[in-house]
């Protein structure tokens, strides 16, 4: 089509050409155009039309035939063009495969550094474990004897444990580099964490198989804190093995206990409810000593995260709510943490005096008094 357009052009150039020459001639001669009688006139006028249909004639048959190609100039067009594709699609793929290979020798080569890394990083923990414990210090002071020979803070005795020479106090500044970059196990069972040196301490402090006490007074058994709603779910220190579940709505809970001893006895000691709220364990139950009573709630949880909760906790009569018992007493502030020391938590919630309790009681028959709580918005 660009053919025959081109053909066009030069077709209507060249009779452009003869009338322009054939005007020359006639303008040249002894018959100057201006004179020529009006049947010459008329014949070039009819010339100069005819010309211009023509033209108009081979311009229209060039766009009939463009139109007839129209596909096949297409399909010639997208031949080129996938041409081209096809040409940066093969370059493209060999540059990837150029690629692919340059990575591959970095990738042995790192694995290389990697595996030498990994066996260093193992002679260096062998050399530093304890011989007596047989475990990696996560901290330091790393006590070494004349010989070379390391041993932790808590087996260092008068006597190197390798080679029976005098300890010393000698200490290992390059044990305790070593210490504070590499990675190292939790040191609770159960836990399979493997920390950096710098998130170790934070872990061991919320990890939840990290070693707690029953809070029950009179129970001195201690497991990680993973077993403890097991110990729990046993009734031995519980009066229910199942945690009652406290509600969004209502947001509080109550639970009521008996004195079947001596009123006047000095220590009393009660089993525990639990409760469910927010899918938080909480523990509440009192304790008698030396004439006081103790209140406490304890959640199952680190003090950080007590700390985000606020409960108000009453003791009252047994037969009224806290807000028509003639005698209560009350308390406002954030649960006790199960890490706590056990000896200090009953200092961490609600204490009355023996007198005051007295008169919780008097109206009761079977000397039972209640205990309410709620929880607050921080």
């Amino acid at each position: 089509a660009s053919d025959l357009e081109i053909k066009s052009k030069e077709t209507s150039k060249t009779y452009e050409e003869k009338i322009r020459c054939l005007k020359l001639e006639i303008e040249s001669g002894n018959n100057n155009y201006e004179e020529l009688d009006d049947a010459n006139k008329k014949a070039l006028t009819e010339l100069d039309i005819f010309i211009e249909e023509n033209k108009k004639q081979h311009e229209a048959q060039i766009e009939v035939l463009k139109a007839q190609h129209a596909e096949e100039i297409i399909k010639v067009n997208w031949k080129w063009k996938w041409k081209i594709i096809a040409t940066k699609i093969s370059v493209q793929e060999k540059n990837e495969k150029k690629h692919a290979v340059e990575i591959e020798e970095v990738r042995t080569k790192m694995e290389a550094v990697e595996d030498e890394y990994e066996y260093l990083l193992g002679q260096m923990k062998e050399k530093i474990e304890c011989p007596v414990c047989m475990v990696i210090p996560s901290s330091g002071p790393v006590y070494v004897c004349p010989n070379g020979h390391f041993v932790c803070k808590k087996c260092k005795t008068g006597s190197c444990p390798t080679c029976r020479v005098a300890m010393g106090d000698g200490k290992s500044l390059l044990a305790v580099l070593v210490i504070e970059n590499i990675d190292h196990e939790c040191k609770y069972d159960y836990c399979e964490e493997v920390l950096s040196f710098d998130k170790l301490e934070n872990h061991e402090k919320q990890c939840k198989h990290r070693i707690v006490s029953c809070p029950k007074v009179s129970c001195r058994e201690m497991f990680p804190l993973s077993k403890l709603m097991e110990h729990l779910g046993k009734n031995t220190c519980t009066f229910k093995a199942v945690p009652k579940v406290i509600d969004n709505t209502s947001k509080s809970g109550r639970a009521e206990f008996r004195i079947s001893g001596d009123l006047a006895a000095k220590k009393l000691t009660w089993n525990m409810y639990t409760f469910s709220y927010e899918d938080q364990i909480f523990a509440i139950f009192p304790t008698k000593s030396d004439n006081l009573y103790y209140f406490t709630m304890v959640m199952f949880e680190s003090a950080e995260v007590c700390s985000k909760y606020s409960i108000e906790m009453e003791v009252h009569e047994r037969q009224s709510t806290s807000k028509d018992s003639e005698v209560s007493f009350r308390f406002c502030g954030s649960p006790c943490s199960i890490d706590e020391n056990k000896k200090e938590q009953k200092y961490l919630g609600l204490t009355v005096n023996n007198r005051g309790m007295e008169k919780i009681l008097k109206k009761s028959k079977d000397n039972t008094f209640s205990l309410s709580f709620s929880f607050v918005q921080k």
